[in-house]
Protein backbone atom coordinates (compact mmCIF):
# COMPACT_ATOMS: atom_id res chain seq x y z
CA UNK A 1 0.00 0.00 0.00
CA UNK A 2 2.90 2.45 1.03
CA UNK A 3 3.83 2.25 -2.73
CA UNK A 4 0.50 3.76 -4.31
CA UNK A 5 0.71 6.71 -4.07
CA UNK A 6 3.96 7.22 -5.42
CA UNK A 7 2.75 5.19 -8.64
CA UNK A 8 -0.12 7.55 -8.62
CA UNK A 9 2.38 10.35 -9.23
CA UNK A 10 4.50 8.47 -11.87
CA UNK A 11 1.33 7.76 -13.47
CA UNK A 12 0.05 11.34 -13.39
CA UNK A 13 3.54 12.77 -14.78
CA UNK A 14 3.77 10.72 -17.52
CA UNK A 15 0.21 11.60 -18.40
CA UNK A 16 1.04 15.28 -18.17
CA UNK A 17 4.51 14.34 -20.62
CA UNK A 18 1.98 12.85 -23.12
CA UNK A 19 -0.33 15.23 -23.06
CA UNK A 20 2.58 18.01 -23.33
CA UNK A 21 3.87 16.05 -26.25
CA UNK A 22 0.63 15.16 -28.04
CA UNK A 23 -0.20 19.00 -27.94
CA UNK A 24 2.91 20.36 -28.84
CA UNK A 25 2.72 17.77 -31.53
CA UNK A 26 -1.18 19.05 -33.33
CA UNK A 27 -0.05 22.08 -33.10
CA UNK A 28 2.75 21.44 -35.90
CA UNK A 29 0.75 19.45 -37.68
CA UNK A 30 -1.66 22.30 -37.91
CA UNK A 31 1.03 24.60 -38.61
CA UNK A 32 2.42 22.01 -41.39
CA UNK A 33 -0.59 20.45 -43.01
CA UNK A 34 -3.46 22.32 -42.05
CA UNK A 35 -6.87 21.40 -40.85
CA UNK A 36 -7.73 18.27 -43.22
CA UNK A 37 -3.96 17.37 -42.73
CA UNK A 38 -4.08 16.70 -39.10
CA UNK A 39 -4.89 13.28 -38.17
CA UNK A 40 -4.54 11.09 -35.17
CA UNK A 41 -2.45 8.34 -36.96
CA UNK A 42 -0.20 11.54 -37.87
CA UNK A 43 -0.40 12.87 -34.37
CA UNK A 44 0.84 9.29 -32.81
CA UNK A 45 3.59 9.23 -35.11
CA UNK A 46 4.83 12.85 -34.65
CA UNK A 47 4.63 12.60 -30.88
CA UNK A 48 6.48 9.29 -30.72
CA UNK A 49 3.53 7.50 -29.76
CA UNK A 50 1.17 5.04 -31.28
CA UNK A 51 -2.10 6.06 -32.68
CA UNK A 52 -4.17 4.30 -29.82
CA UNK A 53 -3.14 6.48 -27.13
CA UNK A 54 -3.90 9.80 -29.60
CA UNK A 55 -7.16 8.03 -29.94
CA UNK A 56 -7.57 7.37 -26.30
CA UNK A 57 -6.76 10.48 -25.20
CA UNK A 58 -9.20 12.73 -27.75
CA UNK A 59 -11.79 10.07 -28.68
CA UNK A 60 -11.99 12.00 -32.35
CA UNK A 61 -10.33 14.09 -34.57
CA UNK A 62 -13.08 16.94 -33.53
CA UNK A 63 -12.03 16.09 -29.61
CA UNK A 64 -8.50 16.53 -30.81
CA UNK A 65 -9.10 20.42 -32.20
CA UNK A 66 -11.03 21.37 -29.24
CA UNK A 67 -8.28 19.92 -27.14
CA UNK A 68 -5.72 22.53 -29.12
CA UNK A 69 -8.09 25.31 -29.20
CA UNK A 70 -8.86 25.08 -25.60
CA UNK A 71 -5.02 24.90 -24.69
CA UNK A 72 -4.23 27.86 -26.75
CA UNK A 73 -7.31 30.00 -25.83
CA UNK A 74 -6.41 29.21 -22.22
CA UNK A 75 -2.55 30.43 -22.74
CA UNK A 76 -4.18 33.44 -24.34
CA UNK A 77 -6.48 34.05 -21.80
CA UNK A 78 -3.68 33.74 -19.13
CA UNK A 79 -1.36 36.12 -20.41
CA UNK A 80 -3.97 38.74 -21.00
CA UNK A 81 -4.51 39.14 -17.11
CA UNK A 82 -1.16 39.07 -15.98
CA UNK A 83 -0.54 42.08 -17.85
CA UNK A 84 -3.71 43.69 -17.41
CA UNK A 85 -3.58 42.88 -13.87
CA UNK A 86 -5.84 45.60 -11.66
CA UNK A 87 -5.51 48.04 -14.57
CA UNK A 88 -8.80 49.92 -15.63
CA UNK A 89 -9.55 52.22 -19.22
CA UNK A 90 -7.05 53.09 -21.70
CA UNK A 91 -4.01 51.25 -20.00
CA UNK A 92 -6.19 47.94 -19.12
CA UNK A 93 -6.39 47.80 -22.91
CA UNK A 94 -2.69 48.78 -23.48
CA UNK A 95 -1.61 46.15 -21.52
CA UNK A 96 -3.82 44.05 -23.53
CA UNK A 97 -2.47 44.78 -27.01
CA UNK A 98 1.52 44.15 -25.44
CA UNK A 99 0.11 41.13 -24.31
CA UNK A 100 -1.00 40.38 -27.78
CA UNK A 101 2.12 41.36 -29.11
CA UNK A 102 4.08 39.01 -26.79
CA UNK A 103 1.96 36.18 -27.73
CA UNK A 104 2.90 36.53 -31.23
CA UNK A 105 6.32 36.85 -30.32
CA UNK A 106 6.60 33.91 -27.88
CA UNK A 107 4.37 31.54 -29.84
CA UNK A 108 3.82 31.99 -32.78
CA UNK A 109 2.88 28.81 -33.77
CA UNK A 110 0.38 28.25 -31.42
CA UNK A 111 -1.03 31.59 -32.30
CA UNK A 112 -0.97 29.75 -36.23
CA UNK A 113 -2.67 26.85 -34.51
CA UNK A 114 -5.34 29.10 -32.40
CA UNK A 115 -6.36 31.64 -35.82
CA UNK A 116 -6.77 28.85 -37.92
CA UNK A 117 -9.02 26.70 -36.10
CA UNK A 118 -11.01 29.97 -35.61
CA UNK A 119 -11.27 30.80 -39.09
CA UNK A 120 -12.30 27.40 -39.59
CA UNK A 121 -14.83 27.56 -37.26
CA UNK A 122 -17.10 29.95 -39.50
CA UNK A 123 -17.83 26.39 -41.04
CA UNK A 124 -21.40 25.51 -40.39
CA UNK A 125 -20.58 22.25 -39.49
CA UNK A 126 -17.39 22.88 -37.55
CA UNK A 127 -18.07 20.87 -34.01
CA UNK A 128 -16.08 23.44 -31.96
CA UNK A 129 -17.05 26.96 -32.90
CA UNK A 130 -19.27 26.90 -29.67
CA UNK A 131 -15.97 26.68 -27.92
CA UNK A 132 -14.48 30.07 -29.83
CA UNK A 133 -17.40 31.75 -29.36
CA UNK A 134 -16.87 31.32 -25.66
CA UNK A 135 -13.33 32.77 -25.98
CA UNK A 136 -14.73 35.86 -28.21
CA UNK A 137 -17.06 36.46 -25.61
CA UNK A 138 -14.84 36.37 -22.68
CA UNK A 139 -12.60 38.63 -24.21
CA UNK A 140 -15.29 41.47 -25.22
CA UNK A 141 -16.96 40.88 -21.67
CA UNK A 142 -13.18 41.26 -19.95
CA UNK A 143 -12.53 44.65 -22.17
CA UNK A 144 -15.63 45.88 -21.70
CA UNK A 145 -15.70 45.62 -17.80
CA UNK A 146 -12.07 47.51 -18.02
CA UNK A 147 -13.47 50.13 -20.10
CA UNK A 148 -16.46 50.69 -17.62
CA UNK A 149 -14.23 50.28 -14.52
CA UNK A 150 -12.21 53.18 -16.14
CA UNK A 151 -15.51 55.20 -16.57
CA UNK A 152 -16.52 54.61 -12.84
CA UNK A 153 -13.01 56.51 -11.91
CA UNK A 154 -13.55 58.75 -14.10
CA UNK A 155 -10.51 57.48 -16.72
CA UNK A 156 -12.90 57.15 -19.50
CA UNK A 157 -15.17 59.53 -20.70
CA UNK A 158 -18.80 58.83 -19.80
CA UNK A 159 -20.14 58.93 -23.31
CA UNK A 160 -17.80 56.11 -24.59
CA UNK A 161 -20.39 52.98 -25.45
CA UNK A 162 -18.13 50.21 -23.74
CA UNK A 163 -19.68 47.30 -25.41
CA UNK A 164 -18.68 48.89 -29.02
CA UNK A 165 -14.98 49.74 -28.18
CA UNK A 166 -14.61 46.57 -26.64
CA UNK A 167 -16.36 45.28 -30.24
CA UNK A 168 -13.59 47.13 -32.64
CA UNK A 169 -10.71 46.53 -30.10
CA UNK A 170 -10.92 42.28 -30.47
CA UNK A 171 -11.81 42.77 -34.51
CA UNK A 172 -8.68 45.35 -34.31
CA UNK A 173 -6.69 42.78 -32.76
CA UNK A 174 -7.84 40.08 -34.88
CA UNK A 175 -7.44 42.18 -37.85
CA UNK A 176 -3.60 42.70 -37.49
CA UNK A 177 -2.71 39.00 -36.89
CA UNK A 178 -4.92 37.83 -40.22
CA UNK A 179 -3.11 40.53 -41.81
CA UNK A 180 0.73 38.78 -39.89
CA UNK A 181 -0.63 35.47 -41.36
CA UNK A 182 -0.29 35.96 -44.97
CA UNK A 183 2.30 38.39 -44.44
CA UNK A 184 5.02 38.09 -42.06
CA UNK A 185 6.58 40.99 -43.01
CA UNK A 186 4.23 42.95 -41.26
CA UNK A 187 5.24 45.58 -39.24
CA UNK A 188 4.18 44.29 -36.08
CA UNK A 189 5.57 46.29 -33.18
CA UNK A 190 4.82 49.57 -35.35
CA UNK A 191 1.14 48.26 -35.86
CA UNK A 192 0.69 47.69 -32.11
CA UNK A 193 2.12 50.76 -30.90
CA UNK A 194 -0.26 52.47 -33.06
CA UNK A 195 -3.25 50.40 -31.83
CA UNK A 196 -2.01 51.55 -28.31
CA UNK A 197 -2.15 55.20 -29.94
CA UNK A 198 -5.41 55.15 -31.49
CA UNK A 199 -6.58 53.90 -27.57
CA UNK A 200 -5.29 56.31 -25.77
CA UNK A 201 -6.60 59.17 -27.82
CA UNK A 202 -10.38 57.21 -27.85
CA UNK A 203 -10.12 56.55 -24.27
CA UNK A 204 -8.24 59.15 -22.29
CA UNK A 205 -10.30 62.45 -20.93
CA UNK A 206 -7.14 64.56 -20.62
CA UNK A 207 -6.17 64.29 -24.62
CA UNK A 208 -2.60 65.82 -22.93
CA UNK A 209 -2.03 62.35 -22.22
CA UNK A 210 -2.42 61.31 -25.23
CA UNK A 211 1.61 59.84 -27.12
CA UNK A 212 2.98 61.66 -29.53
CA UNK A 213 2.88 60.50 -32.75
CA UNK A 214 6.83 60.70 -32.96
CA UNK A 215 7.37 57.58 -30.80
CA UNK A 216 5.16 55.78 -33.52
CA UNK A 217 7.56 57.54 -36.27
CA UNK A 218 10.52 56.77 -34.12
CA UNK A 219 9.62 52.68 -33.31
CA UNK A 220 8.96 52.59 -37.07
CA UNK A 221 12.30 53.55 -37.75
CA UNK A 222 13.37 49.81 -35.80
CA UNK A 223 10.80 47.93 -38.24
CA UNK A 224 11.87 49.05 -41.73
CA UNK A 225 9.63 46.09 -43.18
CA UNK A 226 11.81 43.04 -41.75
CA UNK A 227 10.05 40.06 -39.94
CA UNK A 228 8.99 41.83 -36.54
CA UNK A 229 9.14 39.40 -33.61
Amino acid sequence: MAGKPGARRRQADRTEESDRRLTAAAVRLLVQDGVRGTTLAKLGRQAGYSRSLATHRFGSKAGLLRHVLQRASQRWLALLQSNVGEKVGAEALCAAVDAHLDFLRTAPDEVRAMYLLWFTSIDPGSEYRANVARVHQAQREDICRWIQLGQERGNVPAQICAPRVAEQFCASMVGIVSQWLVNARMPLRQMHAQLKLDIRSRLTSDSRSVVRSSRIKSQAKHDDRRVHF
